[in-house]
């Protein structure tokens, strides 16, 4: 009885550790033990938990063998956003466990389901977003398209986007068909908290809606958050290279960054380099 109420204790820290990390948007993972062969191996249901740097939150499991493989994995399943089964071995056997990583991705809100939008959303998949499409036209909006987004809304565009959470880890581009819809969703999401507001326009739509927004009596801290155009410039007229112009901002912002090449400066030549990443 005193082992088990030991153990329940345990699980109960391990939950309210856990609900407080998800209350603050920390990437964790939950590790729990399923089965063991090992004769001094951890039993059926003892967990532990493991945060993005890999370290371990409270109590481990098994020997040092198990725990660092068991470190490892939920790592990896945190990076990667998933959550798995995995068999890992110990010093004196082999541990089934399941790893349940819990990961806050940013969010996207594409408004619009045309060439760029789509290749928007395939850029943005690639780079970790949890993507919503929302658009007025049935025809192209469609699980075919966007198999991976987290949501498709149909609809009258403006009440969706009322409607929708929209927090500070929120990126939107405005790319609806024919720029229907760019001015009435941008004023609807221009007190929002999201991070990134951006939309496609030439130099005469650029100055219709800022002067708008300043006709309005906009605050500046909520107007320079939209980009327009949108993208940084990059070349390209394509709708895969509008796209990755458009991601490549979001993670400009993102990451407070100037988006522009990066370069070495030499303290002894003052030659200027490019700064090789790989």
């Amino acid at each position: 009885m005193v082992k088990k109420r030991e153990g329940d204790e345990v699980q109960s820290e391990l939950m309210r550790i856990l609900a407080e990390k998800q209350e603050r948007k920390e990437n964790i993972a939950l590790v729990t033990v399923i089965s063991s062969n090992s004769p001094r191996g951890c039993r059926a249901g003892e967990m532990m938990l493991v945060d993005r740097f890999g370290y371990i939150i409270g109590d481990g499991i098994g020997d040092s063998l198990l725990q660092e493989n068991a470190q490892r994995e939920a790592q990896i399943c945190i990076n990667e956003g998933i959550s798995r089964r995995v068999i890992l071995p110990s010093e004196e056997g082999m541990t089934e466990v399941f790893i349940n990583a819990f990961c806050h991705r940013d969010q996207l809100i594409i408004v619009g389901s045309g060439n760029v939008a789509l290749n928007v959303y395939r850029i943005a998949s690639i780079v970790g977003y949890s993507i919503t499409v929302i658009d007025n036209r049935a025809e192209t909006l469609s699980r075919e398209r966007f198999p991976e987004a987290k949501e498709l809304l149909l609809g009258d565009i403006v009440e969706l986007l009322k409607a929708y959470n929209i927090d500070e880890n929120t990126s939107i581009v405005l790319l609806s068909y024919h720029h229907e819809f760019d001015e009435a969703a941008l004023l609807t999401v221009i007190h929002s908290p999201a991070r990134y507001i951006g939309i496609m326009g030439n130099k005469h739509k650029v100055t219709a809606y800022f002067s708008k927004l300043n006709e309005l009596n906009i605050a500046e801290e909520l107007i320079s958050r939209v980009h327009v155009p949108v993208g940084i410039d990059i070349g390209g007229e394509r709708a895969a290279e509008i796209a990755l112009a458009v991601v490549a901002e979001m993670q400009a912002i993102k990451y407070g960054r100037a988006g522009g090449f990066r370069i070495l400066q030499s303290e002894i030549t003052g030659k200027v380099e490019r700064d090789e990443l790989f």
